[in-house]
């Protein structure tokens, strides 16, 4: 054997050559295909909290307008109900005098209000029924 030789294979390192040839280049170890999915896993989770908590954002927006609009709603459909009430009195007093469509007004409202109680009241017992035995009592 050539001394060239043996001091090339002292400073080549032949078992670092030998555990090269022996890995492949082209395909990651387990170990770094373990990183490689818990990164993923941490970036997967990262973006899907940072999803949920723009549409919990977006969510609450929504949720301020629709109560917003909703109160708004009901507040001048109340004002619509009176200006139809006073109406009614201001529309009927020719015909009846004032004690006589004050009366009929509120008589009218009167029935409208035993009316819709009513509807509530049968709506009611019926949620009652199903709760108790989950038969439809009607």
């Amino acid at each position: 054997m050539d001394a060239g030789m043996v001091d090339f294979g002292k400073k080549s390192g032949l078992a670092e050559a030998a555990a090269l040839s022996s890995a492949r280049p082209d395909e990651p170890s387990i170990v770094d295909e373990i990183r490689l999915l818990i990164a993923a896993a941490r970036q997967s989770a990262e973006a899907e909290l940072a999803y949920q908590s723009a549409r919990a954002k977006l969510l609450v927006k929504a949720t301020a307008w629709i109560a917003g609009g909703g109160a708004l709603a009901l507040a001048l459909l109340f004002f619509v109900l009176m200006a139809l009430v006073v109406g009614l009195l201001l529309a009927l007093a020719p015909m009846l005098g004032p004690w006589g469509a004050l009366g009929a007004v509120v008589g009218g409202l009167l029935i409208a209000t035993l009316m819709a109680g009513l509807v509530a009241w049968h709506g009611l017992r019926k949620f009652i029924a199903l709760l108790r035995d989950g038969k439809d009592p009607a």
